[in-house]
């Protein structure tokens, strides 16, 4: 891009010193004015040939849009159809996860909270008669863990001996 730069830069110097070159000889053969003329007569060219490629170039814009808007239709409708899939298939999702959550709430509410309450109420029982049938204290499961630690302490230090 430098390179680019630079050499543009060489090239409208060389132009301008020539150019300057060519307005001294003019004036020096008195034709300033011919010359003048011919510039105009060279810009205006210049000016119809640019204006006609900025035409041309906004009718290519033109088509290029509606290509564009042609191709984009088809999309659009693929677009709206992966929406609707999308959308049916989280509704379905939803349902199952429903479902699945009532099957969850039924087997909890008739399989699992009976059986678990029956347990609770046979465990407090034999707590109970424990308790009415001769142990009279109800140890908890902290000392009944303490005792069994002492136990294994008392049994390692005197196998240690």
């Amino acid at each position: 891009m430098k390179r680019a730069l630079r050499l543009a830069g060489i090239i409208g110097a060389i132009v301008l010193v020539l150019l300057i070159i060519g307005f001294i000889l003019a004036a020096v053969f008195n034709v300033l004015l011919d010359v003048l003329y011919i510039f105009l007569i060279i810009l205006a060219a210049i000016t119809l040939i640019s204006t006609a490629l900025l035409i041309y170039s906004v009718l290519l814009l033109i088509q290029t849009i509606v290509t564009v808007r042609d191709e984009m239709k088809p999309l659009l409708v693929s677009v709206n159809q992966t929406a609707d899939y999308l959308k049916d298939t989280a509704k379905t999702a939803g349902q199952t996860a429903t479902t699945i959550s009532s099957t969850a709430q039924l087997t909890s509410d008739f399989a699992l909270g009976p059986t678990i309450r029956t347990t609770a109420a046979i465990l407090a029982g034999q707590r109970m008669l424990r308790v009415f049938l001769g142990k009279g204290l109800v140890r908890s499961r902290a000392e009944e863990r303490r005792r069994q630690q002492w136990e294994a302490m008392q049994a390692s230090a005197g196998g240690g001996d």
